[in-house]
C-alpha cells in the first residue's frame, strides 16, 4: 500500500512544483535562478553529503547469503517478515477452509513425508530447526505450491497430480524451503524498499520538469517498465535459480534422485510446449517471466547435476536406480489425454511419518 501512496505522492510533488514554476512572473524565475547559480556549490555540498550518508546506509546493511556467497541488501528482519507471513497463512487458511484435504489422505501423507525426510537430512540448518514446520494440501487443481516464511507448507492437490513420485516432490518441497532457508522474502522487501528510494527523485523529476501531464504520465509509466524489465524481473528469476541451487542440495542430502528434478523440469517444459501449441494464448518470453523458463531450468540443474551426484556419495546414500528418470521425457507425449492436455494423476502411497505437524 506504502508503495503505490509514496510514487504518487513524489508524482504530485513534482507536478506542483511544476505548476508554480509555470505560473511564475518571469523576472520571479530569474530571480530564482540566480539564486540556484550563487548556491550552486551549498547544493553540490549538500546532495553529495546525502548521498555519502545514502552509501553508508546501504553499506551497512549488506549481507552475505548463506550457502550461496551472494552479496545483498537486507533492512527487514526476521521477525517482521514472520508477522507478515503469519497474516497470509491466516488468510490462506480462511479462502481454503472448505478444500482442505484431511490429515490422513495420501497426498498430505506423501508431503508430511517427503517434508520429514529433507527436513531430517538438513537439521543442522539453523534456518530450518528454528522453524515449527507445518503441512496443508489444498483440493484444488492450481498448479502450486508455497512455503511460509515461518515454515508453513501449503500444496495443491493439481500440482501433486503432476508429480510421478516422491523424488519428484521432493524437487518443489526443497526448492520452496529453500526461499525460506535464504529468506527470499525478507530480501525481496528490502529491495523493493530500496528500489522505491532510488524511484522516487527521478519520478518527481519527470513530473517537474516535463511539460504536460500527458508527457508527464507517459514518461512514468515507460519508468516503471524500465525498472521492471531490466530490475524486477531478472531479480526475481535470480531468486527462482538460487532457490533451485540449494534445493538440489537439500534433497541430495536427503538421499533423493536428484536426476528428478531435470525429470521433472524437462516434463513441464514439454507440458508447457503442448498447452501453447493448443492454446490461442502464447506464453510472454522469458524475459517478460519472474521465473526462467522450464527448459532453462533443466538446463542449469543439468550442469549442477555432477556436483549434487558427488554430495549424495559423500553422504553415503544408497546407490541410485541404473535407470535414469530422465529418459521418461522421451515419453511423455504419449502419456498426455489429448482432450484436456493433462498428465493423469499418479497413486501416491500413503507411508508412516512423523516430523512436521499437520495444519487442520
Amino acid at each position: 500500500m506504502l508503495r503505490p501512496a509514496s510514487k504518487f505522492l513524489a508524482a504530485l510533488v513534482g507536478r506542483g512544483f511544476r505548476k508554480w514554476w509555470q505560473a511564475l512572473p518571469r523576472h520571479k524565475k530569474e530571480i530564482f535562478r540566480d539564486h540556484l547559480r550563487r548556491n550552486i556549490v551549498r547544493y553540490a555540498v549538500g546532495s553529495g553529503v546525502m548521498g555519502t550518508a545514502g552509501f553508508v546506509y546501504y553499506n551497512n546493511h549488506v549481507t552475505t547469503t548463506p550457502y550461496t556467497g551472494r552479496s545483498r541488501f537486507m533492512v527487514f528482519k526476521s521477525e517482521e517478515q514472520f508477522s507478515i507471513s503469519s497474516r497470509l497463512y491466516e488468510m490462506a487458511m480462511k479462502e481454503y477452509a472448505d478444500d482442505m484435504l484431511h490429515n490422513d489422505h495420501p497426498m498430505v501423507d506423501c508431503v508430511r513425508r517427503v517434508g520429514n525426510r529433507l527436513l531430517q537430512a538438513n537439521h543442522a540448518m539453523p534456518e530450518i530447526y528454528t522453524r515449527v514446520w507445518t503441512v496443508s494440501v489444498v483440493d484444488n487443481p492450481l498448479r502450486n505450491c508455497f512455503v511460509l516464511p515461518t515454515g508453513d507448507i501449503v500444496m495443491f492437490s493439481g500440482m501433486m497430480e503432476i508429480l510421478e513420485n516422491d523424488d519428484q516432490v521432493a524437487a518443489v518441497l526443497a526448492h520452496e524451503m529453500s526461499h525460506v532457508i535464504l529468506e527470499h522474502v525478507a530480501e525481496h522487501l528490502s529491495r523493493d524498499y530500496l528500489l522505491d528510494l532510488f524511484i522516487l527523485f527521478p519520478v518527481a523529476l519527470i513530473w517537474a520538469f516535463l511539460p504536460n501531464d500527458l508527457l508527464a504520465a507517459v514518461s512514468h509509466w515507460l519508468l516503471h517498465y524500465v525498472v521492471e524489465l531490466f530490475l524486477s524481473l531478472p531479480y526475481s528469476r535470480t531468486l527462482e535459480s538460487e532457490a533451485d541451487h540449494l534445493g538440489l542440495r537439500l534433497a541430495a542430502k536427503a538421499c533423493y534422485d536428484v536426476r528428478e528434478f531435470s525429470a521433472f523440469w524437462g516434463k513441464m517444459a514439454v507440458l508447457d510446449k503442448i498447452i501453447e501449441k493448443n492454446s490461442e494464448e502464447k506464453e510472454p518470453p522469458f524475459w517478460l517471466s519472474t521465473h526462467p523458463s522450464s527448459e532453462d531450468r533443466r538446463k542449469e540443474l543439468e550442469k549442477q547435476m555432477p556436483e549434487v551426484l558427488d554430495l549424495r556419495r559423500f553422504c553415503k546414500c544408497p546407490n541410485l536406480p541404473v535407470k535414469d528418470p530422465r529418459e521418461r521425457i522421451k515419453k511423455i507425449p504419449q502419456s498426455i489425454a489429448p482432450e484436456d492436455n493433462q498428465i493423469s494423476p499418479k497413486a501416491i502411497p500413503p507411508k508412516e511419518f512423523s516430523f512436521i505437524s499437520s495444519s487442520s
